[in-house]
């Protein structure tokens, strides 16, 4: 992939974190799995382990999204270097 893709992907990235209804389903879910946490019982290891495994995937989801913005922030440098030369 080169910079400019780079750059466009992180502008892409940058605009979906920045979307209101991306960032209200993220909280909801986050919300959602939290009082799953919260309600579960002593006994229901499934439910928090499951709760546990659904707060992962949303950190992940946005640490790739923030790799995305800072990648593409990088190469918007390059870019611009590159076409200063």
């Amino acid at each position: 992939m080169d910079s400019q893709d780079k750059f466009n992907r992180g502008k892409t990235a940058q605009r979906l974190m920045d979307d209101p209804i991306i960032q209200s389903a993220l909280a909801d879910l986050e919300g959602m799995y939290i009082n799953d946490w919260k309600t579960s019982t002593v006994d229901d290891v499934v439910k928090r382990e499951r709760a546990f495994a659904s707060m992962s995937v949303l950190h992940d989801f946005r640490a790739a999204l923030q790799s995305y913005v800072d990648t593409g922030k990088i190469a918007g440098k390059q870019i611009g270097r590159d076409s200063k030369m």
